[in-house]
Parts: structure tokens; C-alpha cells; sequence
């Protein structure tokens, strides 16, 4: 800030603290010995009608109006496309910079916002206009609040006061239907922070419904609760009953707005207790003094409050800093519940989709293999790195996304990407991924290693805890695995390959290596051995999936897939080498391999009845991004279910809302499509009762 506006903060600063010093000595040095005759009166008329449980219903609203304090901001900001911050590291930032309001003018709580922004991906500028906006709607927002109230106040505020009130709330509704009213605020408010707003973004009717909303959703819970606060110091009920209800839905924000304008005096406090004792007095004996008392008793609820939302969020981030990995786990299972329950209320209408918890992102189209089961390799042998999503927009993607609990790297060969390191490394910052997930064909052993134990360092330095799993294809024994993979020694190289990541694992705690095979009519008479083998390469897991026909691999009507009775004879083998391991597995294990069966006999299922024999949450719970930024709801639907691109001017949750996904959900729901997909199946079961159910006694069975 230039040298003027910081002399003249420091000038509000210091200030600000003087006069509420000076507040404080004059209150207790001159009004109290004058009101305290009218307090000890009125609490010796109403003090026994005084109710401790209405004080703590008061603290209750006060708390219950401060959670849903942040939802106004965390809205602008997805308004403004501003760069997709965690929501609880959004919350626990505005608790701790609301402390910031105790100094004058709100400075160090401005700062402390724009700083976090920036910190965050976001310029000075768009951070001023989104505390511009915040200041704009929840003006509009009281105004409107106000003007639900001054109906029901009856005849017991002065006139003029009254007057005064209807004109404010006009003129704050007024600013909702006029730009150059608007315009004129922004520029004033913009310009304490050295930056000048010429025109404030357009923002759609639907987006401003849900900003004042916001605010009044928040302030109404705060104004009921300085009603119930009265109420439970023994004031009356007046008459009629409803007066004293819109007298504090009026007062709790209309206090707010005068000590916002009274800026040296920190936190408004003094200010607002007076406006509220002022708009409360008809209603108490002992008018003015009684009432402006009582409503200090409430700022110190209301400092409470804020003091232990900020409590709070202070030590999660030190928990966070010196329990890094269960912390992570803790935020990890959070947001899965949260996602899992929105998850089931937009499958039945009444939600718009959680973020997805699975995100399978196809990082190249490129591939050396020449597979049996998937011609992907035909279609774009001459596809180069050109085609390929790059970094910035990979990372604006993932902004937009936010957070996933499940990052799955497709392909192609992701390793072919060199700058898979980086990929992932964005997928920490902005997914915050509780596992990732990489499969490869394992024809380039040195590649893959290097590029593990970097990837492996990077969640080291950027979450810790993470875990990375390495898969391998494994179709067969010896020549049998060259012959389905078309290419010669990748045998070798496969054994080769996980050597190497066995090797790393002694560096690396939360590298997990296995291997998978894709059982197609290639393979599936010989699957007793190839299960019996991979019992001898030494890996954490080992999965099986059926070789589908899908759109993204260009395989379809190439009859890859086997039949029904040969899977499910072949599904019952591999269960029983499943359950014989799990006696030994830790608890997390034994849920993840448990789920793995249940898959088996869902696809089994699926296979015999060729329709949805559980409800799928495709496009909502998980999502497919392609190499090309197309977005699909998986990867079986693939490009005749693409819902949008990712383009230049487009943002991912744009494409997540939009009448195309939702079209295409529909056609989910409705049963049009079904299939074995594994990576679809395991959310599906968590979705599912009785398949979550199962799920529960195989792993505490064993």
C-alpha cells in the first residue's frame, strides 16, 4: 500500500484502540454507577424469570449463524472462477482473518484474505472484487431482512427512526438494481487497497440468489439469537409477540452496518451494543441502560463464539503440521462422507453432484503396446505430445475439480508422459488424493523407476501420507503375457520392472506394488496357473478385472469379453486365493480386498443379466477425463457419453452442472447402460446397503 494509506492506517489502528480504551474507562467509570439502580431494579422485577437453557439455545444460534458465516464468501469466490480452494481450508481461513474484524477499519482481516488468495493462485485484484461483492450482497442482503422486519415493529420505535430505517433499506436494495450505485461503492471500498475497480464482474440472478441468501441464512440465526438472549435475561414477550422478533431480525444487522462505518472503533464494540440497546429499549424496564448491558453480555457470547471457531482452526493446522498423515486421513474420510450422502442426493433429484471421489484422468492416448484386448494403439499410433492436455490447463482443471479421495492415472502408458512427475505433483496440491493410482505395461523398467522415486518424493514434500500404487499388467506366463501384449520379452521387462519397484519400497513406506490381469478369452483357461504364479512375485496385491468391450479402447464387437459361466467358475477360484490372504492384512486392507470380492460377484452378475443389478453413480461419484479434456462419466460411456471439453474459456464444474451431464446421468439412472467396470463398481458398492453390508463382515470375517 502506498506510504498515505498505511500512515493513515496506523492512524486507525492505534486510534481505534485509544477511543475503545477510553469507551471502556467512560462505561465503567460514568454509565454503569448511573444504570446500576436500573439493572439491579429490573433484575429484581425480571430476574426470575431468567432461563439458563434459552442462554444456551442463544449460544447455540450464535454458533449455528458463524458456521454459516463463510458460505457467502466461499460462493463469490466459485462465482469469480476463482481457482477451486479446499472448502476447510476456505472455512478455517475466514475464522482466523474474522478475528482481523477487532482491528480498525477491518484491515489485518483483509489483509489476512487476500494474502490466503494469493497464496492460493489468486491476484490482488480479483481478491479486492470479491471483498467488494461480499460487502455489496450482504448490504443487499440486510436490506432485505429489514424490510421482512419494519412491518411486524408496531408503534414502539420513534418515528423517525422508523423512517430512517425504510429509506437505509431501500437504498441498500436499490444497489442490487443499480450499477452506477454499485460501481461508485466498489471504487470507494477498493481504493483503501490501492485498487481501482472499473467495472465489477457480471454475475448471473442465480449466483446473487444464492449470495444473499447466504448472508440472511447466516444473520438470521444471529438475530434470533439475540431475541432468545433477551428472553432469557427475563424480558417479556411483548405484544404483539411477533414485535420484538423483527425488532432484533432489524437490530442485529443494522447495528452491524453502523459500526461498519464507525471503522477506528475495533469490532464495532460499544457501537453495536448501543444501536441494539437503542432499537431493545421499548421492550425492557428500564430502557436503554438495561438493554444495552444485556446486549453486551451477548457480544461476549458472540467474541466466544468466534474466538473458539478460530481456536479451532488454529490447532487443525498445527495438528495438521505435526500429525501430517492422520490428519490427512481424518480430512480424507470427511469429505468422503460429505461426497457419499450429496452423492445419493442428486441421484434422487434433490442435489446437485458432489464433487467426484474417484477421478481417472487419461494423461496420453499414446501407447507401445499392441494388445489382444484393447486397439487404442491402432487408432492413435500417429498421435504425438501436441494432443495432450498440458500442464497449465492440466492444473486449472484440477483447481476446478478440487479435491478427490481416489486418483487414478490412465492411458495409454502413462509413463510415456515426461512430465508425470508434475502431474501428479498438481494432483497433490489441488485433488489432495488419499491414494494415486498408476497402472503400466512395463516395457521401459529404468523410466519407470526413476519416475516413481520422483513422483514418491514429491508426495514426501507435498502430502505425506499419500499412497501411490504401481500396477503392472500380468496376462500370463511367459509368452503367453507377450503374445496378449503383443509385444516381445515384455515378460522380461514385467519381472524386471518389479524388481526394481520392490527395490524402492525399502525407501518408501507408502509405495504399494502390484500386478493385475485383464481376463479375456485369451487367458482365461489358463487362470488357475497364472493366479498360482503370481502368489510367487512378492507383491502387495493382485487383481483381476473382465476385459470389456469399451469405447475409449476401440474394442467393440471384438467378443474380448468371456462368458458368464466361464467367469464366474474362474471368479470362485480367484476368492478363495483372495480370502486365504486376508487373515493377515490390517483392517484398511481387508476392506479394499473385501470390496474386490464383492466386485467379483457383481460382475458375474452383471455378465449373466446384462443390465444394473446395483444403482450406478457414473457421473456423479466418479468421473473420467480423457487426454483430450473430454469428460466422461466413465470410461465405457467414453466418448458417447461425453458431457463437455475442457477448453480455453470452459472450467470442469461448468461441464459437472450442465444440462449435458445431467441428460446423461439421467441415462445412467434410467438403466440404459451396464457394465463390469471396476473402478466404477467400488463406489457403487459404498452407495449400496447391502453390498457396503457384505462388505463389512468378509474384511471383519477374514
Amino acid at each position: 500500500m502506498h506510504n498515505k494509506n498505511s500512515k493513515f492506517n496506523k492512524i486507525q489502528t492505534w486510534g481505534g484502540l485509544v477511543l475503545l480504551l477510553g469507551a471502556g474507562y467512560y462505561f465503567y467509570s460514568q454509565l454503569l454507577p448511573d444504570w446500576q439502580p436500573k439493572l439491579e431494579e429490573f433484575w429484581s422485577t425480571s430476574g426470575q424469570n431468567a432461563s439458563r437453557p434459552l442462554m444456551l439455545l442463544s449460544f447455540a444460534l450464535v454458533w449455528l449463524g458463524y458456521y454459516f458465516a463463510p458460505l457467502p464468501w466461499q460462493k463469490i469466490l466459485d462465482a469469480l472462477k476463482i481457482p477451486r480452494i479446499d472448502r476447510g481450508e476456505l472455512r478455517r481461513n475466514w475464522y482466523i482473518t474474522q478475528m482481523g474484524s477487532y482491528m480498525p477499519g477491518k484491515l489485518w482481516m483483509v489483509l489476512g484474505r487476500l494474502t490466503f488468495l494469493k497464496a492460493n493462485g489468486t491476484g490482488t485484484f480479483k481478491g479486492v472484487t470479491a471483498l467488494v461483492l461480499e460487502n455489496i450482497y450482504m448490504l443487499v442482503a440486510l436490506g432485505i431482512l429489514a424490510l421482512i422486519a419494519l412491518p411486524f415493529l408496531g408503534s414502539d420505535l420513534p418515528r423517525a427512526v422508523t423512517i430512517a430505517l425504510w429509506i437505509s433499506a431501500g437504498l441498500a436494495i436499490l444497489m442490487l438494481f443499480a450499477p452506477g450505485l454499485q460501481k461508485k461503492f466498489a471504487r470507494r471500498l477498493a481504493k483503501n487497497y490501492d485498487v481501482d475497480i472499473e467495472e465489477l464482474p457480471h454475475i448471473s440472478h442465480t449466483d446473487q440468489f444464492k449470495f444473499i441468501g447466504a448472508h440472511i441464512l447466516s444473520w438470521s440465526f444471529r438475530s434470533l439469537a439475540l431475541y432468545v438472549w433477551f428472553r432469557g435475561f427475563g424480558v417479556p414477550s411483548s405484544s404483539p409477540p411477533y414485535a420484538m422478533v423483527a425488532v432484533c431480525l432489524l437490530a442485529a444487522p443494522a447495528s452491524w452496518l453502523i459500526a461498519l462505518v464507525m471503522v477506528f472503533i475495533p469490532g464495532g464494540i460499544g457501537v453495536r451494543e448501543s444501536i441494539r440497546g437503542l432499537f431493545l429499549a421499548p421492550f425492557v424496564t428500564g430502557g436503554m441502560a438495561v438493554a444495552t448491558t444485556i446486549a453486551l453480555g451477548q457480544r461476549a457470547v458472540v467474541i466466544i463464539v468466534e474466538i473458539l471457531f478460530a481456536f479451532q482452526a488454529v490447532v487443525y493446522q498445527f495438528l495438521r503440521k505435526h500429525f501430517p498423515v492422520k490428519m490427512s486421513h481424518l480430512s480424507q474420510f470427511s469429505h468422503l462422507a460429505w461426497s457419499a450422502m450429496k452423492g445419493w442426493l442428486c441421484k434422487h433429484g434433490l442435489s446437485t453432484p458432489p464433487k467426484p471421489i474417484n477421478v481417472t484422468f487419461s494423461v496420453t492416448r499414446r501407447c507401445q503396446s499392441r494388445c489382444k484386448t484393447c486397439f487404442i494403439w491402432k487408432k492413435n499410433n500417429h498421435v504425438d505430445d501436441s494432443s495432450d492436455l498440458d500442464l497449465p490447463t492440466i492444473e486449472r482443471l484440477f483447481r476446478s475439480i478440487g479435491w478427490t479421495y481416489f486418483f487414478n492415472v490412465s492411458g495409454g502408458e502413462p509413463f510415456l508422459r515426461k512430465d508425470l512427475s508434475e502431474i501428479v505433483r498438481l494432483a497433490l496440491r489441488h485433488l489432495k488424493p488419499a491414494v494415486v493410482h498408476i497402472p503400466t505395461n512395463a516395457i521401459m523398467p529404468e523410466r519407470i523407476e526413476e519416475t516413481t522415486r520422483t513422483i514418491l518424493e514429491v508426495i514426501k514434500s507435498e502430502a505425506p501420507g499419500t499412497v501411490l500404487t504401481i500396477k503392472p499388467s500380468f496376462d500370463g506366463i511367459g509368452e503367453q503375457h507377450n503374445e496378449i501384449r503383443g509385444i516381445p520379452g515384455n515378460f522380461e521387462k514385467l519381472l524386471d520392472t518389479l524388481g526394481r519397484l520392490k527395490a524402492l519400497q525399502n525407501d518408501y513406506e507408502y509405495l504399494h506394488v502390484g500386478v493385475g490381469t485383464v481376463v479375456s478369452r485369451f487367458n482365461q483357461d489358463s487362470l488357475d496357473s497364472i493366479i498360482e504364479y503370481a502368489g510367487t512375485l512378492g507383491v502387495n496385491t493382485y487383481i483381476n478385472e473382465v476385459a470389456e468391450e469399451r469405447e475409449e479402447f476401440y474394442n467393440l464387437g471384438s467378443g474380448i469379453t468371456p462368458d458368464e459361466d466361464s467367469y464366474r467358475k474362474i471368479m470362485l477360484t480367484f476368492k478363495e486365493n483372495v480370502r486365504a490372504g486376508m487373515k493377515d492384512m490390517k483392517l484398511l486392507s481387508r476392506i479394499t480386498t473385501a470390496m474386490r470380492i464383492v466386485y467379483y460377484d457383481l460382475a458375474s452378475d452383471i455378465l449373466r443379466e446384462n443390465k444394473q443389478v446395483i444403482p450406478c453413480y457414473a457421473g456423479i461419484l466418479n468421473v473420467h477425463v480423457n487426454s483430450d479434456g473430454g469428460i466422461w462419466p466413465c470410461a465405457v460411456l467414453a466418448y458417447n457419453g461425453q458431457m463437455g471439453t475442457i477448453q480455453d474459456n470452459s472450467d470442469f464444474l461448468e461441464i459437472w452442472n450442465s444440462k449435458e451431464a445431467t441428460k446423461i446421468r439421467k441415462s445412467i439412472s434410467n438403466g440404459d447402460c451396464a457394465c463390469p467396470l471396476a473402478n466404477q463398481a467400488y463406489s457403487n458398492i459404498i452407495m449400496d446397503p447391502r453390498s457396503l453390508l457384505k462388505t463389512i463382515w468378509i474384511a471383519i470375517k477374514g
